[in-house]
């Protein structure tokens, strides 16, 4: 296995100088309920189409009435670095329990679109070209419980986006009595709460859902939902869905186009490789080995390790983490969010991974954890393996926080991808990417006959030698989004040879000779 990697990675701690100025509350009453404990999510998206990212933060407490509420705040972006935060009274700010967001296209005008969840009433906004509507009710989106993670896809392939939205547990804070160690109060852990069935609403086409969790077999209570992420695992055309369960056997739900069936012990990304579930947390997809299929990492409680599940066709997985260098290099760390992306244009995908852990006073019953955490950045070696670059990946990476949401996007259009992480009762933080790259190219995708957002499009792309795989996705990493444009990197080459994108409506779409180094819109042709 290789012991080094050519690339140097550098990341700079940037929020409040570029005017992203916010402070997460999670609404810690001393009563220790749970959801306290899990964060807010974030996404970059570009609500106004001018061809930057913007930057969407969610926030959350408190939990108890009277007291002032905490806004979600939209940061757009000015096209030279820099950040103007929106009014904390306007429609997209909304002052429910934060926790997670996602950002499609819904009714195919054009413009992205936000999903926010709460613990309560689910909002959903849409994008009126400068402000953002509350259609929640009209819609008919707005699920009641604890949700978490959402993400938005094409599952039955009819142009529009559907919504799936993750819940956790059984919460009800009236009759809510905390847990207890030693005659102590504490959080309660994820085996003490009883897990919630997820909601799934398919779009009608006409700006309202309706809920058919139960029809398309979406409505098990065995989980304790947090991460999602949406992809063709299969590769057969239509969207998959992958869940990350806390304590709690994770779900593969494969498509069938009228209905969902859960794979998960049979895809061997149920449990660990000793057959027991573990704690999960985040989750992305991605093809870390060129091999031209979506492979798995997921995020997991401290001394677990994370796991990374290498696709081997026909909806197998193996557990590859400790031959890939990731094993004991994330044990003693409790995972969140994380990203698959290739932060040094190298043609392959790095990773990182924010950490932080739930209890105030682990270092009271367990001296080798801490509450904060830094993150942690793997560098992809090339070669099936990932090496640990944290302590020299710049200053930024070396803070410590309890982190949570991840979400990655090129926000200064330098050519390579910078890092947004909010952390739990505390702010957010954005790392610019400072390193030495290669060359790149970024993809936005216009769906005509496929949905507007071109959500569930698969791209190949072929350069030195080497195919890119990647897909157009909404949600991933944990209860947060990344931008929805598709970032490669080219390494040494001044073009990529070939770009193959299969839209989601069966649209087959090829150029030839891209040129390196620029953002390059993709308008889905007519049929032949």
């Amino acid at each position: 296995m290789p012991t080094h990697h050519s690339s140097r990675f550098d990341f700079h701690e940037i929020a409040v100088a570029v005017g992203v100025e916010f402070d997460h509350h999670n609404g810690a009453s001393g009563r220790y309920f749970s959801v306290e404990t899990y964060g807010s999510g974030l996404a970059f998206f570009d609500c106004d189409r001018d061809g930057d990212s913007d930057l969407y933060i969610v926030n959350s407490g408190p939990l108890v009435s009277g007291a002032p509420r905490a806004s979600n705040r939209l940061f757009r972006n000015d096209g030279g670095g820099h950040f103007t935060a929106g009014e904390e009274a306007s429609a997209e700010a909304d002052t429910g329990y934060g926790l997670g967001v996602a950002v499609g296209d819904y009714d195919n005008d054009g413009l992205d679109d936000i999903y926010v969840t709460n613990y309560g009433s689910n909002a959903l906004y849409r994008n009126r070209g400068g402000w953002f509507e509350n259609v929640t009710e009209a819609s008919a989106t707005g699920d009641r419980g604890w949700g978490t993670s959402a993400a938005f896809s094409d599952v039955d392939l009819d142009g529009d986006l559907d919504l799936y939205v993750a819940n956790y547990a059984r919460l009800d804070l009236i009759d809510f009595v905390p847990c207890d160690q030693n005659g102590v109060p504490v959080y309660c852990g994820p085996l003490q709460l009883q897990g919630a069935p997820a909601a799934f609403f398919r779009n009608r086409g006409d700006g309202t859902f309706v809920d058919e969790t139960v029809q398309w077999g979406l409505n098990s209570d065995r989980g304790r939902q947090l991460g999602v992420v949406f992809g063709d695992y299969d590769l057969d055309g239509d969207p998959d869905i992958y869940i990350a369960n806390d304590a709690t056997a994770n779900f593969l739900y494969r498509n069938e186009l009228i209905r969902f069936e859960e794979i998960g012990l049979f895809s061997a990304t149920a449990f660990n490789p000793e057959g027991d579930p573990e704690a999960g947390m985040g989750v992305d997809a991605g093809d870390y080995d060129l091999d031209g299929d979506l492979d798995i990492v997921i995020t997991n409680y401290q001394w677990e390790s994370n796991r990374l599940y290498r696709n081997d066709g026909r909806l197998v997985f193996s557990d590859v983490t400790a031959v890939a260098g990731l094993q004991a290099k994330t044990l003693p760390y409790l995972g969140f969010g994380v990203n698959l992306a290739d932060f040094d244009n190298d043609r392959s995908l790095d990773m990182y991974i924010a950490n932080g852990h739930v209890d105030p006073q682990v270092q009271d019953y367990d001296r080798g954890a801490s509450y904060a955490q830094h993150s942690l950045l793997f560098a992809n070696t090339g070669e099936g393996a990932f090496i640990d670059h944290s302590a020299v990946g710049g200053p930024g990476l070396k803070q410590h926080m309890v982190a949570r949401g991840t979400a990655t996007a090129d926000y200064d259009d330098d050519g390579d991808l910078d890092i947004c992480t909010l952390a739990n009762g505390d702010r957010a933080y954005l790392y610019r990417n400072d390193s030495t790259v290669g060359s790149w190219l970024q993809c936005q995708l216009r769906g005509t006959q496929s949905n507007r957002s071109g959500i569930g499009a698969r791209l190949m792309l072929w350069s030195g030698g080497k195919v890119q795989y990647a897909e157009v996705r909404s949600g991933t990493s944990y209860l947060s989004q990344s931008d929805l444009r598709v970032h490669f990197g080219l390494g040494k080459a001044h073009q990529a040879d070939s770009l193959l994108i299969y839209w989601p409506s069966g649209v087959r779409q090829v150029l030839t000779a891209v040129t390196a180094n620029q953002n390059l819109e993709i308008i889905e042709p007519d049929r032949p």
